[in-house]
């Protein structure tokens, strides 16, 4: 595997609290956090149509459609409701809270997904080891969040 997938991995946990703060600064002065949610997807979809045509992904496109399972298309809905929790859970929770809840969400989440293999991950057991790191991230979000 790359070193640059590692370096995405990082700039994108680096990025999660910047872009709850840009959402946050965004919806204190609009008050709309639907519309915050549509300027900011609007603009990462002119960054992914960018890079899709730079690369040539358009090019056959319709013969692969067909091989996504119907419940892969939720990936946008999925990601419109991380989008809109943004706007409007991080300026009340403050940074440390929304970031520590969410990646503690998604590492309980993600130990579960790889245990039964679901939605399209390689199964990985939920072995001992995983099991305890996954509590020490809901205790330590509880230290971070109530403490």
């Amino acid at each position: 595997m790359s070193w640059a997938i590692y370096i995405l991995v990082v700039a994108s946990g680096l990025l999660n609290p910047v872009q709850s703060g840009l959402t946050g600064a965004l919806e204190k002065a609009l008050e709309r956090p639907f519309t915050v949610a549509a300027t900011s997807l609007g603009l990462s979809l002119l960054c992914a149509v960018a890079g899709a045509l730079y690369q040539g992904e358009f090019a056959n496109l319709g013969s692969s459609v067909g091989k996504a399972p119907w419940w892969a298309w939720l990936a946008g809905f999925s990601g419109f409701v991380v989008l809109i929790a943004r706007p409007i859970a991080a300026p009340h929770l403050g940074a440390t809270t929304f970031t520590g809840l969410t990646i503690t969400a998604g590492v309980v989440a993600s130990l579960v997904f790889d245990h039964f293999g679901w939605i399209g991950f390689e199964q990985h057991t939920a072995t001992f080891g995983r099991i305890v790191g996954a509590l020490l991230m809901v205790g330590g979000f509880v230290m971070v969040a109530l403490l």
